[in-house]
């Protein structure tokens, strides 16, 4: 009986912490990629953020890639934790994920937060088919999780560890931009619904993550050797966790990848009211007789350590200890009279960071993050906590790329790594221009008596771009859709002109391609203080022209000669406003990654000029040449002047064949790993040329030597034949 009477007592206790209220029935696990600004950024609607198998698996979607298509990868997982005391006194810790070599595993412990509704998009983009007049960013992203679930949705997984459950239902939205002070970074804010009857104390949330700077593409290293190159760190003025590339010996580009707290909403169940939750505000939390504000992060061995505090925490109880206390830690150098030797500590501290900093150029740091906010003293039932992170990346400085500047990580080199967080911040801040959460009346620009976060200047949308190839040449079109917009904050429509970008052959294999792309012309209107005032009438069409399967109508037009034939270039059009000279405020430019397109110039089909003669380029072939990747599955030889369809063999001497090759213009976008390495899909070919990566059939390097082809025109089934050389 006493244990029949424990058991009904811990089920009975289960329901009452537990049991929610109706909230659907639930959703399969499923994963979107944030990418409408320059990092791309997978989450899902279980808490869970990243892909995990990046490593492996190079050319899928993007794990937290940036630059776009550069192979730069700065996560294989991450997670939300969160963490309190439950009313029976028992502290649990809920997780998206956990430490684990695989990913989301449905129904594994660490993985304790169940779809509840399918990922939605919303968006503020004119030309986006997810226009939404409830749109807050160019691409949001919502859904909804929770930890009560008996089984996951749609399987007979039981749902894992159930008697740890706090009753929590999340609701995650994902916000990006794409104008270039934001497109580097994306905002998740997490609203947390205690959805128990009882309440919760001393809570915590936070982010866990597996941070690695690599380029999956380029690195030779894997296993532990990929993982332990990381250096990290954290910056208390910003509340941000950090790492980079501190010892990978890869050709790659150098940055930052990190996870900044940006804030949270907090209702002191004592008094009703909502407060603003930051570490600034500690004076503020203290006066009211509350614990202040802490961000702590928190580190780990994938593979463990003899110091248990910095082995992984294996328990509920060793999870929380970590969200809510620093390493190195306090009460190992408090004395018998209770007091910290504050040197002592200091010291220990240093010594800390600068292991951090350093250990992945001794191949010592495959290290785990944890960054968590806290402590929230309750959270009633019913009360919603809202928190906030931004997932931010940046370039190191020019002074700090190549192999002698990626074990750097100074002030100097993290300047553009910082700015780029300052920028998440004021995006999150949106009025809140001293960060107390409170609206002071000169912070209400809209005059609508509400605290707006996320709202900024914007510069005028991008304009919807068209190219068009001809022999060496790309011509621009687009449209006058960004003369119309009107900024958010001064309620002005104060479009200025455009910007035209061009890349450079060869810019595409440094990973960075649009940023690299230069500017090859401006116009803009004229009698103001900004810009060239040249006006727009040179590029302005006399009458708009459509196409044929494009409703848009194009009134402008910019023609790009000289184009090298086999050479991918960026093309982009951006849009910029006025600004504000008399107040400071400066112009604002749209994105270049918004309608960048990326081409390469050559030959049409054949049929469009009639019989030419085929050729091969470069001939002869010599290993490592100029547009060729690092690897031999990243070379590049084309054919031109081929018909519409077309076969292409390439035989020995001897009359063996080596390879057969189909082409169809009118859907060939590139079939080869250097493709997939070093553009991406918003690529104009010419329709009659095709690349081939002097692979074999059979995947083997052709040997120096002389050989034939032959390319049937599938139409007629008339044959042309010639020759090249493999010179190595």
């Amino acid at each position: 009986m006493p244990s029949r009477f424990a058991a009904w007592t811990t089920l009975l206790l289960l329901l009452v912490l537990t049991v929610p209220p109706a909230h659907g029935q639930g959703a399969s696990f499923e994963e979107v990629v944030v990418d409408v600004g320059n990092l791309g950024l997978t989450i899902t609607n279980s808490g869970f953020i990243g892909r995990a198998n990046i490593r492996n698996t190079p050319t899928g979607t993007p794990s937290m890639e940036y630059p776009l298509d550069s192979g730069v990868e700065h996560l294989f997982e991450a997670g939300l934790w969160i963490g309190a005391r439950r009313s029976d006194g028992v502290f649990t810790v809920r997780t998206g994920a956990q430490t684990s070599s695989r990913g989301y595993q449905a129904g594994a412990l660490g993985y304790e937060l169940t779809p509840n509704q399918v990922v939605t998009e919303r968006s503020t983009l004119t030309d986006s088919p997810a226009l939404s007049s409830l749109g807050i960013s160019h691409q949001d992203f919502l859904t909804s999780y929770v930890d009560t679930a008996s089984i996951l949705p749609n399987t007979f997984i039981p749902h894992p560890d159930p008697a740890g459950r706090l009753g929590i239902r999340v609701d995650q939205t994902a916000y990006a931009w794409n104008f270039p002070f934001t497109e580097y970074f994306t905002i998740l804010t997490f609203d947390i619904e205690n959805i128990s009857s009882t309440t919760w104390d001393s809570v915590y949330v936070g982010i866990w993550s597996d941070i690695v700077v690599r380029n999956v593409n380029t690195t030779t290293d894997g296993g532990g050797a990929f993982f332990n190159k990381g250096g990290h760190g954290f910056l208390d003025s910003l509340n941000t966790v950090y790492s980079f590339n501190a010892g990978g010996e890869e050709e790659t580009l150098n940055t930052y990848g990190g996870i900044a707290f940006l804030g949270a909403e907090w209702t002191n169940p004592a008094t009703g009211a909502q407060r603003f939750f930051y570490p600034t505000l500690a004076d503020e939390y203290e006066a009211d007789g509350l614990t202040a504000p802490t961000v702590t992060p928190r580190w780990w061995n994938f593979g463990g350590n003899p110091d248990p505090e910095l082995a992984r925490p294996g328990t509920d109880q060793l999870k929380f200890d970590r969200m809510a206390t620093a390493y190195p830690l306090v009460d190992n150098f408090r004395g018998p009279d209770g007091l910290v030797d504050e040197a002592g500590l200091a010291e220990a501290q240093a010594i800390w960071t600068e292991q951090l900093r350093t250990g992945g150029q001794r191949s010592e740091g495959n290290w785990l993050t944890l960054i968590s906010a806290g402590p929230f003293r309750q959270v009633a039932a019913g009360d919603v906590l809202s928190v906030t992170f931004a997932f931010v990346s940046a370039l190191k400085p020019d002074e700090f790329q190549g192999q002698a500047g990626k074990s750097i990580d100074t002030p100097e080199a993290r300047r553009i790594f910082e700015n780029n967080i300052g920028w998440a911040q004021r995006t999150f801040a949106g009025e809140d221009n001293n960060y107390n959460g409170i609206l002071e009346p000169e912070e209400d620009v809209n005059q609508n008596g509400i605290l707006d976060r996320f709202l900024i200047p914007e510069p005028p949308t991008s304009p919807t771009l068209r190219v068009e190839l001809e022999q060496g040449k790309a011509v621009l079109y687009w449209a006058d859709d960004a003369e119309q917009s009107i900024d958010p904050v001064t309620g002005e429509q104060d479009f200025e002109g455009y910007r035209i970008y061009r890349s450079n052959p060869g810019d595409d294999l440094g990973g960075n391609i649009a940023n690299e792309a230069t500017l090859v012309a401006q116009y803009d209107t004229p009698g103001n203080r900004t810009g060239f005032n040249n006006g727009l009438d040179e590029i302005r069409l006399a009458e708009p022209i459509t196409f044929p399967d494009d409703t848009t109508t194009y009134r402008y037009r910019f023609e790009s000669a000289n184009l090298l034939s086999g050479w991918q270039y960026l093309f982009s059009v951006t849009s910029f406003d006025r600004g504000d000279p008399d107040a400071g405020l400066g112009s604002f430019e749209s994105s270049r990654t918004a309608n960048a397109v990326r081409v390469f110039p050559g030959t049409p089909p054949s049929d469009e000029t009639g019989n030419r003669e085929v050729g091969v380029y470069p001939n002869p072939y010599r290993v490592n040449a100029a547009w060729d990747g690092g690897t031999n599955r990243t070379r590049k030889l084309y054919f031109y002047n081929l018909p519409e369809r077309a076969e292409i063999r390439v035989y020995t001497l001897a009359g063996e064949i080596v390879k057969e090759l189909t082409h169809e213009a009118a859907t060939y976008a590139g079939d080869t790993r250097w493709y997939n390495d070093f553009s991406s899909d918003n690529r104009l070919l010419p329709g009659g040329e095709h690349a081939w990566d002097l692979l074999s059939d059979n995947g083997l390097n052709l040997s120096t030597g002389l050989y034939l082809y032959t390319v049937k025109d599938l139409s007629n089934d008339e044959v042309q034949q010639g020759k090249f050389a493999i010179i190595r």
